[in-house]
């Protein structure tokens, strides 16, 4: 799948113009390893990243406004994140923190920092390294106060010091939601329960995936921990469930969760009751594959790692000249891939900038690469164990609005099939779903599965709806400073 490009737009001469040799979007894991690569080989590079610190999701810090002064209680990744943080700050990077990456042509990134500062910067090679967001999933419900994505519930437990509730249901599938309610726990919050959707793991599966653990030993006492937390604070855990609805006036007061088949389809009258104030939801993660469509990058579907993926050869190369791609962005794989895979990109980005002979890259890449094909193992075992299910798409009913932005329902998005062409282009214009701050991040999924479901193709066969700048939401202010000039109005209302 290649998407349709828009054009580039005529650029004023007042915005500031600068030129890199790299420019790496994103300052998690693998944007920071590919910014550090590249620059230790010569390469000038600038790493841009929107939020007030580097880190990204996995390796989160406080803002920088706070002060710790206590790290040991901040656990192994808060640490892992500081030390990388403290070396690419000491390096030759140039960091852009709180600056919002919104358009790319060509070789040209346009950024936006404050309220109206613009930036182009014309780079010679593009890493993009914009990591992952939790996997939307539409329920009846799942848009009353104190239904929250995990990654939002670490982020209150945190960093804020802030329970998500008083009594906490842990919903969701695979490792990232053991680690999640493991990590709820240890900051204090009251998780009840934990379901998780897929089986409970076969002899067989779990000696897949200690076949596959040796190289990774880490992931594997990761995950042991986690189990070893639940079982300690005797959180307890049920399989094959998932949350069907949430209930309550004015926030959530009740979860009905409920039994489901390997595709996670509900079992009619399994459903049970409980009391929350809370719902943390980790169905999994969707790759933040905006930019690299906007480019447009080639891409596969692989519901495994989250969607929509570019392709990649060895080098992390994407299928256009001079954007190469790292991280969960490129396909869920968690932090130490994305820190191997940043690694090859930025050796990658030094060669194509001449920095770096492709032979001296190669060997400096050999072991990174064997790790990465350790850890490729690995998570393919874990896949296996926690395959994702189309019974996700079937839990909204006519009157849950998918499209949170613009109230969409999902009856408004069904009536809207029967009168269009079956794509999400039709869906869009009819509904306007897609079209709101999110750009579709939310609801774009649960459309597509509404436009498989109506043309009788897997939801891999949809295309989904064509990306435009700005990709993120831009001050009115910064879209002024793009204009060329003032221009006087048609009719003045002076006297």
């Amino acid at each position: 799948m290649t998407p349709d490009r828009p054009s580039a737009p005529r650029v004023p001469t007042h915005v500031r113009s600068t030129q890199r040799d790299v420019v790496v979007i994103g300052g998690g894991p693998a944007g920071m390893a590919a910014a550090l690569a590249a620059s230790q080989c010569g390469a000038q590079v600038t790493l841009v990243d929107e939020r007030s610190a580097l880190g990204g999701q996995v390796y989160k810090q406080f803002n920088p406004a706070f002060q710790v002064t206590d790290e040991t209680g901040q656990g192994a990744q808060y640490r892992r994140g500081r030390d990388m943080i403290a070396a690419v700050l000491a390096s030759a990077v140039e960091v852009l923190t709180d600056t919002v990456v919104w358009g790319i042509w060509g070789r040209e990134v346009f950024v936006c920092r404050g309220e109206e500062e613009v930036h182009r910067i014309e780079a010679l090679t593009i890493i993009i390294a914009a990591g992952a967001y939790d996997r939307p999933v539409p329920f009846p419900g799942w848009t009353l106060p104190g239904v929250i994505t995990a990654g939002g519930g670490q982020s209150l437990a945190k960093v804020f010091r802030v329970a998500p509730g008083h009594r906490i249901l842990m919903a969701g599938s695979g490792p990232l939601s053991l680690s999640f309610a493991a990590e709820l726990k240890h900051y204090g919050a009251n998780v009840i329960m934990l379901t998780e959707a897929c089986r409970r793991p076969t002899v067989a599966a779990i000696w897949r995936l200690l076949w596959a653990s040796p190289g990774n030993a880490a992931s594997l006492r990761d995950g042991l921990a986690y189990l070893t937390a639940l079982k300690t604070h005797r959180i307890p855990v049920r399989w094959s469930t998932i949350v069907s609805r949430a209930e309550g006036r004015d926030r959530v007061e009740r979860a009905v969760i409920a039994n489901v088949d390997e595709r996670w389809h509900v079992i009619p009258g399994s459903e049970d009751v409980l009391d929350v104030d809370a719902i943390c939801l980790g169905y999994g993660l969707c790759p933040s594959n905006e930019l690299t469509r906007l480019c447009g990058c080639a891409h596969n579907y692989d519901e495994q790692h989250g969607g929509w993926v570019p392709w990649r050869d060895e080098w992390m190369r994407s299928s256009v000249p001079g954007v190469l791609v790292a991280g969960d962005c490129a396909g869920i794989s968690g932090a130490a891939t994305a820190v191997d895979e940043g690694y090859v990109a930025g050796l990658a980005a030094a060669v194509d900038t001449t920095h770096l002979s492709v032979a001296r890259a190669t060997a400096l890449a050999e072991r990174a690469r064997r790790k990465l094909r350790r850890q490729r193992r690995f998570r393919a075992a874990l896949d296996a164990m926690y395959p994702v299910g189309t019974g996700l798409y079937d839990l909204a009913d006519e009157s849950t609005v998918i499209c949170r932005c613009e109230e969409v329902t999902l009856g408004e998005i069904r009536t809207a099939l029967r009168q269009c062409p079956p794509d999400a282009h039709g869906v869009k214009a009819f509904t306007r779903a897609g079209m709101g701050f999110c750009q579709g991040r939310v609801c774009g999924r649960q459309v597509a599965a509404e436009v498989a479901a109506a043309s009788g193709l897997p939801i891999g066969a949809v295309s989904p709806s064509s990306v435009r700048p700005p990709v993120k939401p831009l001050p009115i202010a910064a879209v002024a400073a793009e204009m060329p000039e003032r221009r006087r109005p048609i009719v003045s209302l002076e006297p």
